[in-house]
């Protein structure tokens, strides 16, 4: 009898955790639950795009609602079933300075000293990796400080240029926006992506290399364990730039599609202004590759462009400068990709080359003149978008 009723018991336990489980299951199917977050280019001291409207999405719980407030501009809406949401913002002015906040059932988040401003992407190898300390002119960037209207995201986080932090900075990135605030007299924004020794094939989505055989060979590298491996091993054990062990597939310090999928992917969102890539180096092994660059070059531009929704997004190409790579054969090639970085922004509407040949050291692939390298750029940035 006393076996009957424990097994009564535990029968009757098993059903109430049978059911306790159904409805647990049955709810999360019909809410997802998610945190209240925001995207990661959203912190203290960024800058609000100004002068363009644009589509901030985020989430918090399902069916919630959600506020944005900006200076005078406050902006609601509700989560759906699944805890995403949207905001159009609209166009305002350059140079407001106001918290931003953000509320969702409850819960506030405060972005604190947010300026409305204009947000450009400087990508490409070293040349654009450099920090304003090692170039010539690292004294007078503090000089180039005319505000605090200049701030840069190195792709975690927000900061304000300052005396104390622009050594740290990309050189070419850095003189370019003094430029462009002297100029327009209008908040900018630099969003720093390079890294040294990487070939255009590691900043192309997958999807956008060129039909051809070396795209084609290229997309069969991407998920190549191999590959993985020896990249890896690349950055435990930095060998010098064609000792490295991806040079054994005719790559730079990058696997394919990679630093697209870890730099620029991640921020679609990212309401951006216009590029400025400097970038090629490692592309001139041949007259092959030299050569090819132009499929490389026009795809990048036009899938940045549709990642981040804006067909005109203005490019500047830095073409490299002058500089002797050791043969007449090396030379040749070095010329031909700066033809063709000429050629296709000659031929890209929104585009144009920045011409700085003369900045260059015959013997050194890394010229210390950065200053006058940035200030073209926004010279030619300026023209192209009829900015004078």
């Amino acid at each position: 009898m006393l076996a009957n009723a424990l097994n009564k018991k535990y029968a009757g336990v098993l059903a109430i955790a049978f059911i306790l489980l159904i409805f647990s299951f049955q709810k999360s199917e019909g809410q997802i639950s998610r945190e209240f977050s925001l995207p990661l280019w959203i912190s203290d001291d960024m800058i609000f795009p100004s002068e363009t409207n644009w589509i901030l999405k985020g989430s918090c719980g399902p069916f919630q609602e959600v506020s944005v407030s900006f200076d005078n501009i406050k902006i609601s809406t509700k989560s759906d079933k699944d805890g995403l949401w949207e905001i159009n913002f609209p166009s305002v002015k350059p140079g407001i300075f106001a918290d931003m906040v953000f509320v969702c059932n409850g819960e506030t988040k405060v972005i604190k000293e947010v300026l409305s401003g204009n947000i450009w992407l400087c990508a490409g190898q070293s040349n654009m990796a450099i920090h304003v300390k090692s170039s010539k002119e690292s004294i007078e960037a503090g000089e180039d400080l005319f505000s605090s209207d200049i701030r840069y995201f190195n792709g975690k986080q927000w900061q304000k240029v300052t005396s104390e932090n622009v050594q740290s900075i990309s050189a070419v990135a850095f003189f370019f926006a003094a430029e462009m605030e002297r100029r327009r007299k209008k908040p900018i924004g630099i969003f720093v992506a390079a890294r040294g020794g990487t070939g255009i094939e590691a900043w192309v989505p997958e999807e956008a290399f060129p039909d051809n055989e070396t795209g084609n060979r290229f997309s069969t590298l991407v998920n190549d364990p191999l590959v993985l491996k020896a990249a890896k091993e690349d950055e435990d054990d930095m060998k010098p730039y064609g000792q490295h062990r991806l040079a054994k597939w005719g790559l730079g310090r990058a696997v394919p599609a990679t630093l697209f999928n870890r730099l620029i992917r991640p921020f679609g969102q990212l309401p951006l202004t216009g590029v400025v890539w400097y970038q090629g180096e490692s592309n001139t092994d041949n007259v092959s590759q030299a050569t090819e660059y132009r499929f490389w070059l026009k795809n990048l531009i036009s899938s940045y462009r549709k990642h981040f929704d804006k067909p005109d997004l203005p490019f500047a190409i830095i073409q490299l400068p002058v500089y002797d790579p050791g043969t007449t054969e090396s030379l040749n090639v070095w010329k031909i990709l700066q033809d063709v970085q000429a050629t296709v922004a000659q031929n890209t509407s929104y585009t144009v080359s920045v011409d700085i040949q003369d900045l260059g050291e015959l013997h050194n692939i890394h010229p210390v003149q950065k200053k006058e390298v940035g200030i073209r750029t926004a010279k030619a940035v300026c023209k192209l978008i009829s900015i004078n």
